[in-house]
């Protein structure tokens, strides 16, 4: 494989994998704080390394989505 289709890959998979944890990190209001954090910064630690690698901009897109959906995701009261 060519790193053309190991970019198409990455990038298709990252954007997958983003809009279904900023979905279930908002959603999933019933799990720990600490859980739906885990959820969605941990593919926003991934796109951020792979815009760093690629230097394109759909992983900085994507990362800019997930930063957006962390405050509807730290709720002010604990479960």
């Amino acid at each position: 494989m060519n790193e053309t289709t190991i970019q198409f890959m990455l990038t298709t998979i990252m954007e997958l994998a983003t809009l279904l944890c900023a979905y279930l990190g908002v959603r999933l209001y019933k799990l720990s704080r600490i859980a739906r954090m885990a959820i969605i910064t941990i593919p926003l630690m991934l796109n951020i390394v792979l815009y760093a690698v690629y230097r394109t901009t759909p992983f900085f897109y994507l990362a800019v989505i997930l930063l957006i959906c962390i405050p509807f995701a730290w709720t002010r009261k604990s479960q």
